[in-house]
């Protein structure tokens, strides 16, 4: 009988992304396994039908979204519940429901309750990719590391990109970001592309929220806002042909290194240090020269600088992004 494997990380999409590793590590260790992944509602979209897993779980986030998980979960016998998620709520869902043997970092607060724990530390040279994979170790399945694609679109994606390939090489710039200080300045963005649109289409891609702000570097009929047009799976498909991507530490350099494209990412509150840099080939960071005593500012960046400057932004300068590519 396939043992079967629960993953419980349900972050934003760029963690989900960094955890496909993991899965596939794990499926080269037990091919015939079953892998289920809890994953949270709304990033599902670009796991769906996803050959690594047999089945995702989204999570609203909500107690009641995670009563529901536990009553359906329970009812399964798992060989190990891999807690990849460093927070209490998914730490007491993987203690209770019934497993053979459980697994997650040091750092989640339930960590004292499962059958191992793992160091999850915050270095130089370790990126998240490596700390999620170290929880293989306990189980003996240390599986080969997956080159990629990690993501797999269906034909039905490649098929919706196809009117955007016909134009010639092409960049995507992905300014934006959830937290405002993870962003450049607009003006570095504006810069670069006036450099670039003669050589190259350039597709700015986001959130569909983020659309009405791209329309400001919509410099040239060469640059096209795609905010909004493609599902993910679309995007990691573009992206796949992408000459290159540009992009500030978010999803979109984690979607860059899950199709194995040569990526720039621009790191201003946080940094290279926290393990979540581009991955593919021929990739580079782009940052600020000056050793700034407020940086980082914190994990995932604020909303404003507490410091009130933001000369982790101000500082960029447009010759580092013209000299990666």
């Amino acid at each position: 009988m396939a043992a079967r494997y629960l993953i419980l990380q349900p972050a934003f999409l760029g963690d989900a992304i960094l955890t496909l590793p993991l899965i596939g590590a794990l499926r080269d260790a037990d091919p015939i396994a079953e892998v289920h992944w809890v994953v949270r509602q709304s990033t599902e979209e670009l796991f769906t039908g996803h050959p690594w897993v047999s089945r995702l779980w989204p999570w609203d986030k909500s107690w009641k979204g995670w009563s529901t998980l536990y009553m359906v979960l329970r009812s399964q016998r798992w060989a190990a519940i891999l807690t990849v998620h460093r927070y209490f709520r998914m730490g007491l869902l993987g203690r209770f429901l019934p497993a053979a043997t459980r697994v997650t970092f040091d750092k989640n607060p339930l960590a004292w309750a499962y059958t191992y724990r793992v160091s999850h530390v915050f270095a130089e040279g370790i990126h998240e990719v490596d700390r999620n994979l170290a929880l293989l170790r306990p189980l003996n399945l240390m599986g080969r590391r997956p080159a990629p694609p990690w993501l797999f679109p269906p034909a039905s994606a490649w098929q919706a990109i196809k009117p955007y390939l016909a134009q010639g090489p092409f960049l995507i710039v992905a300014p934006t970001s959830r937290w405002p200080t993870k962003e450049a300045p607009f003006s570095l963005w504006e810069a670069f592309i006036r450099k670039v649109k003669q050589d190259f289409t350039v597709y700015l891609t986001g959130a569909p929220s983020d659309r009405a702000r791209l329309e400001a570097l919509v410099l040239s009929p060469r640059v096209q806002n795609l905010s909004g047009r493609l599902s993910l799976l679309e995007v990691a498909a573009l992206i796949a042909h992408a000459y290159r991507v540009f992009t500030v530490d978010s999803a979109t350099t984690h979607m860059a290194s899950a199709m194995g494209t040569p990526t720039t990412t621009v790191f201003c509150a946080t940094v290279p240090a926290f393990g979540f840099g581009p991955l593919a080939p021929r990739s580079r960071i782009v940052e600020v020269s000056e050793a700034l005593s407020c940086r980082p500012c914190g994990l995932h960046g604020h909303q404003a600088c507490p410091a009130g400057h933001f000369r982790c932004g101000w500082g960029l300068k447009v010759e580092a992004l013209l000299e990666s590519l």
